[in-house]
C-alpha cells in the first residue's frame, strides 16, 4: 500500500482533525445503534404490540437486511469513484437516522396491522439499505484512509474512546429522558428528534473531512469483481467464518434490548439503568494502554478475556440481581468485556482480508466486511426474537403495572444466562483463530508486490 500523502517523518501519525471527523461517524452509528435497540420495549409498551409479534417481525426484518449484506459487500468490492470506493455510501448514516425517526413515530391509534406494518418496513430500511451500507464501506473505506496497520489499531484503540464515550452517553441520558419525556407515544418520537438531529450531522463529517489517499495493492482495482470471488471467499477462508461467527454472538447479546426490560420491571427503576451504564466507564482506561497490549499477545486472546469477563457479568446479573450493588459490578464486568470485539472486529476483518490477497490475490474487503454484517445481523435477529418469544411464553404483558414471576425470570434468563452460554462458545472457538500467527509474513508478501 502506498500512502499519497504519508509524513514521512511519522507515517504512523493521524493527526487531531482526522482522527476526530473519522470518528464522527463510528459514534453516530453506535449511537443509533443503542436508540434503535429500545425499539421492543417502544412497541410492547408505548404502543400495546403483543411481544412475541414483535420479536417476530424485529427477527424478520434483520434477517432480511441479513440477505442483503452479501449483495452489498459485492456492491461496494465493484465501486470505484472519484470521491472513492467506501466513502460514498457514508451517506447512508443520515438516511438511517430519518428512517430512526419515522420508525418511533408510529401512528399510536392505528390498527394493529399497520402498526406492525409501519415498524417492520422502517426497519427492513433501516437494516437492509443503510447498515448494510455503512457495514460494508467501513473496511474498504478505512485501508484506503490510512495507509499504515498502526493507524489503524490507533483508530481501532484511541477511537474507541471516543465511541465508548458517546455509547455512555446515551445509554446514560436515554433512560432518563424515556422517563421524562417518552411517557407517551408523541414523547418518544419528540426524544428521537432530539437525538437525531444533531447525531445525523455529526455522523457525516467523516464524508467531507476523510478522503480516500491510499493506494491498495488488491487484484480487484483493476480486474472485474465476479461472483466466483464472494464463493471462494465463503469457502477458502475459514477465518471470515470465526470473526463472523464471533460477531454473531456478540450482536446475538447486546442486540436484545433486554435491559431496558431488566431495569423497568426486575429492579423497578429505569432510572437506574443510567447509573448502571456510567460505571461501564471505570473500562475507559483500558483503551489507552489497548496498542501496548495488543504487541504482547494476540487478538483471539484479548477476545477470550472478554469472553470471560461476559461470562462473569451473566452470572452476576441472573444471581445477584437483589443487590443493586452486584448488578452494578456486573455491568463493571461487561464494561470491560465489550472492549475486545467491539473495537478488534474490524482489525480482525483486514487481518482476514490480507489472508484472503495471499490465497486468492484479492482482497475482497468490502466482501469480508458484508459476510461479518451478515453473520452479525442473523445474530441480531436471533436475539430480538428470543426476547419476544420467551417474554410471550414467559407471559409478559406490557399494559399490566406489575409482571408475573414467570415474566421475570424469563428477563433474568436473557440478561444473564444466553451471555454465559454464548460466550463460553465464542472463547472456544477463538482457540482455533491463527491468522495473528501469520499476519508478518502475510504483510511482508502483500508489500512485496
Amino acid at each position: 500500500m502506498k500512502n499519497n500523502n504519508t509524513n514521512t517523518a511519522n507515517p504512523d501519525k493521524i493527526g487531531i482533525g482526522k482522527f476526530w471527523a473519522w470518528q464522527s461517524r463510528g459514534a453516530s452509528a453506535a449511537i443509533n445503534f443503542i436508540v434503535v435497540s429500545f425499539v421492543a420495549i417502544y412497541c410492547t409498551d408505548a404502543l400495546g404490540m403483543p411481544p412475541a409479534l414483535v420479536g417476530t417481525l424485529l427477527a424478520v426484518s434483520t434477517v432480511i437486511d441479513a440477505i442483503t449484506d452479501l449483495f452489498a459487500g459485492y456492491l461496494v468490492d465493484r465501486t470505484n469513484t472519484r470521491w472513492g470506493k467506501g466513502r460514498p455510501y457514508e451517506w447512508a448514516i443520515v438516511a438511517e437516522w430519518i428512517l430512526t425517526f419515522l420508525m418511533y413515530s408510529t401512528p399510536a391509534g392505528a390498527s394493529l396491522a399497520v402498526k406492525a406494518a409501519w415498524i417492520l418496513v422502517c426497519r427492513i430500511l433501516i437494516n437492509s439499505v443503510c447498515t448494510t451500507l455503512l457495514s460494508a464501506c467501513q473496511n474498504p473505506y478505512m485501508i484506503r484512509a490510512f495507509g499504515t496497520n498502526n493507524q489503524r489499531v490507533k483508530l481501532a484503540s484511541f477511537g474507541g474512546i471516543v465511541i465508548m464515550l458517546a455509547s455512555i452517553a446515551i445509554n446514560v441520558a436515554f433512560p432518563i429522558m424515556m422517563a421524562n419525556i417518552a411517557t407517551s407515544p408523541q414523547g418518544w418520537s419528540t426524544m428521537i428528534l432530539l437525538i437525531a438531529l444533531p447525531a445525523g450531522l455529526i455522523g457525516i463529517m467523516r464524508f467531507f473531512f476523510v478522503k480516500e489517499t491510499v493506494q491498495v495493492v488488491d487484484a480487484s482495482e483493476h480486474e472485474e469483481v465476479k461472483l466466483s470471488d464472494v464463493f471462494s471467499v465463503l469457502k477458502n477462508n475459514p477465518y471470515v467464518w470465526m470473526v463472523g461467527f464471533m460477531y454473531f454472538g456478540y450482536m446475538l447479546v447486546s442486540g436484545m434490548g433486554i435491559n431496558s426490560y431488566f431495569f423497568t420491571w426486575v429492579m423497578g427503576d429505569i432510572t437506574k439503568m443510567s447509573s448502571a451504564s456510567a460505571i461501564g466507564m471505570v473500562a475507559l482506561p483500558l483503551l489507552f494502554v489497548f496498542p501496548a497490549i495488543m504487541k504482547k499477545t494476540t487478538k483471539s486472546m484479548l477476545v477470550q478475556v472478554g469472553c470471560i469477563a461476559y461470562i462473569i457479568a451473566g452470572l452476576l446479573l441472573f444471581f445477584c440481581y437483589h443487590n443493586y450493588g452486584t448488578v452494578l459490578l456486573g455491568f463493571v464486568f461487561m464494561g470491560f468485556a465489550s472492549l475486545p470485539i467491539t473495537y478488534l472486529t474490524d482489525l480482525m476483518m483486514l487481518d482476514c482480508g490480507t489472508y484472503n490477497a495471499h490465497i486468492s490475490k484479492k482482497r475482497m474487503d468490502g466482501t469480508i466486511g458484508a459476510i461479518k454484517g451478515f453473520l452479525g445481523k442473523i445474530g441480531g435477529a436471533l436475539g430480538l426474537g428470543m426476547v419476544g418469544w420467551l417474554l410471550q411464553l414467559g407471559n409478559y404483558d406490557g399494559t399490566l403495572t406489575t409482571q408475573p414471576d414467570s415474566a421475570l425470570f424469563m428477563i433474568r434468563f436473557l440478561i444473564g444466562m444466553i451471555p454465559v452460554i454464548v460466550f463460553a462458545a465464542i472463547a472456544i472457538m477463538m482457540m482455533f483463530y491463527k491468522v495473528d500467527g501469520m499476519l508478518p509474513e502475510l504483510e511482508k508478501e502483500q508489500n512485496m508486490h
